[in-house]
């Protein structure tokens, strides 16, 4: 029973080892971009949305009663929610796209 089980063992592992070997033995590395390009990226996000709360805004300004509020909120979260499932179809979920280059 013991010869067994060192047998499947050795056995393992000479089919583990190649395995691994032939990854190269290096994680792979992410090409950071540089801190202008990331600003710039932020900045373009954050523009956006400040358009989206400006737009909003101007909405719920000419509003002249609670459906026009409701229809305002209605807009915006249609909107935002559109924004959501474009992210998830990227990939990238947490609200802010990655940098590029990741």
């Amino acid at each position: 029973m013991k010869r067994a089980f060192i047998s499947l063992a050795v056995l393992s592992l000479a089919f583990a080892v190649p395995v691994f070997a032939a990854d190269g033995g290096q994680p792979q590395q992410r090409q950071a971009p540089n801190f202008e390009q990331r600003q710039a990226e932020i900045l373009k996000i954050m523009d956006a949305r400040a358009a989206d709360l400006q737009d909003e805004r101007s909405c719920v300004q000419a509003a002249k009663g609670h459906e026009d509020l409701k229809a305002c909120r209605d807009k915006h979260m249609a909107a935002m929610e559109k924004k959501r499932s474009e992210m998830k179809e990227r990939g990238t979920g947490g609200g802010q796209t990655p940098p590029q280059g990741q």
